[in-house]
């Protein structure tokens, strides 16, 4: 497919695409900084220094806020960036951990994430809503009245709780529509930034239409001298910015790629609404994330990347080579201090090392990326709805060669290196027996055969179990008929010197749905660390008489109804 027939394909797709636009176009229209009408503060004693920065390239999202540097240990007092009320507190596992929200007089919310602990007067609350409602997890609303602050009040300190890679405070100022700002390019804080970004690599890819799908192939990394692309190609993107006083690889706010004198490809960070956050696969080259771990941006913009609205440039970010001449490829990249940093290759058209590196078109099933997509064959369904997709794909299932279960063939599904917005639905014939029907799910299938639950439903009279699921690739049925691993750090009757009491809590296949400590027969609080498969039993808080026996049971579930119970007695 040449690009005269590709804008002909892409304007008929634009016009049957403009309903699933419209419903965004009013988030898209009013994104221009404005005022704060509030003074924010610095929120930590410590010197400012970042471990993170607002938009940087994370895991199916733009990080939403700024990490603050605390010294590498919990401990560091928090201070309200601003007056204000404590409107929302949260607890968990995962996720920001400890956290709170701080309502300010104009509307916007400071946030506070991965907290080691709350004030006292909020911790003493907290622990109350968690023993009235016999949970760690918490999510509590609270009213202007309860916790009020003012400017630079004590309200905590930094911590490593939740899905923290190690002490900091992740921090938000989000404006009154709920949006996270990006609070060193509206001016709300401060930080030197003289440093310009860094370019870690460049790669890039072979394009074609096949069947009017898409399909790019890795053409390698620039070498020194001029560099051979085929007709039609792209260039990928991994650079970092870089700041005084940490090593920290933080967010490029902006990227452009030149072809001679045309500007092919023009991308601003600016403020991403959260709601978005998975558009990041889109921009990103999805395949060298999926199969390397990189992340690259890619000056070719796919059609269906919500992101377009704050990219320009021409020939959809494609380099077009259309005749044998040597041409330049320069690209630039800037942070928000408008430091620069540039590359600039020579490249060349060479049509003979290309040859054959795209896919037979006899073998395209069109999925189109802006209509909803439905394909069936026997034992297998699969249904993507609409906006799921970035670009149209070759919808394609079939079964492997191997099993590694007894219940269904391992099926491959498109690939797994196709990005999903959303979920889509897959359906598997399966042979079950009823003894085992509550303990089955659809699993994605991994190299060398380990499995990751996906969850499902069985129905009865098809015989078939369907889930949604968030990433194409290989799946099957399986069971789980192992209950989860409690390891317990005590003995049984021994002398508890300290203030709690620790456990090891751990699932191998489909994961921990549900946990229970009690002692002497009443629910006591048990801190739950994710990342550390850690249950943390604060002895101070469980209500129990000191030097005295007691007895604890420990009881877990798994997201497949196995359950583990484990006693210990103990004197404390």
């Amino acid at each position: 497919m040449n690009f005269i027939h590709l804008k002909r394909v892409m304007m008929l797709a634009s016009v049957v695409a403009l309903s699933f636009f419209d419903a965004f176009s009013q988030e898209v229209g009013d994104r221009l900084p404005i005022k704060s009408g509030t003074d924010f503060i610095y929120p930590l004693d410590v010197p400012m220094s970042l471990s993170g920065n607002y938009g940087e390239l994370r895991s199916n999202h733009f990080h939403a806020g700024i990490d603050f540097r605390v010294g590498g240990v919990v401990g560091a007092p928090i201070h309200a960036t601003a007056d204000g009320y404590v409107s929302r507190i949260t607890v968990g596992p995962s996720g920001y951990g400890n956290a709170l929200y701080i309502t300010h007089s104009n509307g916007f919310v400071s946030v506070y994430g991965h907290m080691h602990c709350f004030k006292d007067e909020i911790a003493e609350f907290v622990r109350g809503k968690q023993y009235e409602t016999e949970s760690f997890r918490q999510d509590i609303s609270l009213s202007p009245e309860q916790f009020p602050v003012k400017q630079g009040d004590y309200i905590g300190k930094a911590g490593n709780t939740g899905s923290s890679g190690g002490p900091h405070l992740h921090f938000e100022i989000r404006d009154e529509k709920g949006q996270c700002t990006n609070a060193f390019a509206r001016g709300y804080l401060n930080i030197p930034d003289n440093l310009p970004p860094t370019f870690r690599n460049v790669v890039f890819y072979g394009f074609g239409w096949v069947g009017g799908i898409p399909e790019s192939y890795y053409v390698g990394m620039p070498q020194k001298g001029v560099i051979s692309l085929p007709k039609h190609s792209y260039v990928c993107i991994d650079a970092y910015d870089r700041q005084e006083g940490t090593n920290a690889k933080l967010a490029v706010n902006e990227y452009k790629v030149w072809l001679d004198s045309t500007l092919l490809y023009h991308f601003t960070l600016g403020e991403v609404p959260g709601a978005w956050g998975r558009d990041i696969n889109s921009l990103i080259e999805f395949k060298q994330k999926v199969v390397r771990g990189r992340t690259y941006v890619k000056s070719y913009i796919e059609p269906g990347n919500r992101l377009q609205d704050r990219i320009k440039g021409s020939n959809y970010g494609i380099i077009t080579l259309e005749d044998t001449l040597r041409h330049r490829v320069r690209i630039q990249v800037k942070d928000i201090g408008n430091n620069t940093s540039t590359r600039s290759y020579t490249v060349k058209r060479v049509d003979s090392l290309f040859m054959g590196k795209l896919p037979d078109s006899a073998q395209v099933n069109y999925g189109a990326w802006f209509l909803p997509n439905f394909y069936k064959t026997d034992g297998f369904k699969l249904y993507i709805p609409q906006g799921v997709l970035y670009n149209s794909i070759n919808l394609s299932a079939d079964t492997l060669d191997t099993r590694v279960t007894p219940y269904a063939p391992v099926w491959s599904v498109a690939s797994n290196r196709i990005a999903l917005r959303k979920a889509v639905s897959v359906t598997l014939g399966c042979n079950l027996p009823d003894s085992l029907i509550s303990k089955a799910f659809i699993a994605h299938v991994y190299k060398g055969g380990s499995l990751g639950y996906a969850g499902g439903k069985y129905d009865t009279l098809k015989r078939e179990m369907s889930a949604n699921v968030l990433s194409l690739g290989n799946f099957t049925v399986a069971v789980d008929t192992v209950a989860p691993e409690i390891t317990p750090t005590i003995a049984n009757n021994a002398v508890v010197k300290g203030n709690t009491v620790v456990f090891r809590l751990r699932d191998r296949l489909s994961g921990i749905k549900d946990y229970r400590v009690e002692i002497d027969g009443h629910w006591v609080l048990a801190e739950h660390d994710a990342k550390t498969r850690r249950i943390i039993i604060p002895l101070q808080h469980a209500k129990i008489a000191r030097g005295k026996k007691h007895s604890l049971v420990f009881e877990a579930v798994d997201n497949c109804g196995n359950g583990s119970r484990l006693k210990r007695v103990f004197t404390w």
